[in-house]
């Protein structure tokens, strides 16, 4: 029992290091990673660069690596689901440590209350006491239930390290997502310059046709950036997902008795299964723009009825699960 106690005091004590901020030294508040995974309250973050303006770099309190102020201020910075996770955690700590004093006491055959639960059948799948043995499974092959726990936790351990390596594919293609749509802005704003520039050799026939061919632009815009959007929020919910299913299988395993591993053990290894199912690991695929500008020959300007400037094209490649962009003719590429 002593020793049960010493590893709860020594959960909540890592839970409570990991939701410390760094730099208040109090519970994390609206939690916000830096590209370097370190987290910090929003508020502290905010205080620690008041004096950089947007696209600034400043470097992080712990490990002194310089990131840039988003464009959009530090808000937007993406929230840290794992430490939330962690915190939900330590607010049932004591509810936890309840139910571990329950276990290590062992539980009590409900049909001999004087009887521990020492066996399990491995034919019928239940757990016994000696009493349930000798009337109703003396034929029936039987083993201790420590040992069949063991090979259960073991067996439930492989499959939360399967879910952990696919939460390190997802977040990876997370992380691949956020350069694509980096390089997706860039890629437009070179395409709106581009199509300026051609406009202007024209302008005195084209102006019409020169707004026509932005407005088709930022409707593609707006039409990439949901869909980066949606693709990034479906991987921020795989991962959470399977950060929790990986949270209650190290509660399991290190607080439950074996009789709870032995009834939990199965659910969790079909969640487990169900996981690596449904979350499939990201196609990776290569940063590369998908818009670009063709401007017109001059000779044809007078030819078929077509757009004087040039028109503008979206490119998917087939096979691919994410958007892929590329410009073929660039006069220059100008950064805001």
């Amino acid at each position: 029992m002593a020793t049960a106690q010493a590893s709860q005091e020594d959960l909540q004590r890592n839970i409570s290091e990991l939701c410390t901020c760094p730099i208040c030294f109090e519970d994390l508040q609206n939690a916000k990673a830096l590209p370097c995974l370190h987290t910090f309250c929003l508020k502290c973050l905010e205080e620690w660069s008041k004096d950089k303006a947007a696209g600034q770099g400043v470097q992080c309190p712990v490990c002194r690596k310089l990131f840039d102020v988003p464009q959009k201020g530090l808000d937007s910075l993406d929230n840290n689901f794992f430490i939330q996770t962690l915190m939900d955690i330590g607010t049932v700590s004591s509810d936890v440590g309840n139910v571990s004093n329950q276990y290590s006491d062992g539980n009590r055959c409900d049909k001999h209350p004087n009887q521990r639960l020492e066996q399990f059948c491995l034919e019928c799948q239940v757990t016994l006491c000696r009493k349930c043995q000798v009337a109703n499974h003396r034929q029936h092959k039987c083993q201790e239930i420590e040992t069949v726990a063991k090979r259960f936790a073991k067996s439930l351990e492989d499959a939360t390290s399967s879910v952990q390596l696919r939460i390190e594919e997802f977040q990876a293609a997370l992380e691949q997502q956020e350069t694509k749509d980096w390089h997706t802005q860039v890629a437009a704003k070179a395409v709106d310059i581009s199509t300026k520039e051609h406009g202007e050799k024209l302008k005195n026939i084209v102006d019409g046709q020169v707004g026509e061919l932005l407005n088709e632009l930022g409707r593609m815009k707006v039409n990439e950036k949901e869909e980066a959007r949606s693709r990034k929020e479906a991987l921020k919910l795989a991962v959470s997902e399977m950060q929790n299913f990986t949270a209650s299988s190290l509660e399991l395993r290190t607080k439950g008795s074996p009789c709870d591993v032995l009834c939990r053990a199965r659910d969790l290894q079909d969640r487990a299964s169900n996981l690596l199912k449904t979350y499939v690991t990201p196609a990776g695929d290569q940063v590369s723009p998908a818009i670009s500008f063709m401007p017109m020959n001059i000779d044809e300007l007078t030819r078929d009825g077509q757009n004087l400037v040039g028109r503008l094209r979206r490119e998917r490649e087939p096979g691919k699960s994410l958007v892929s962009w590329h410009i073929n003719k660039l006069n220059r590429i100008i950064t805001y």
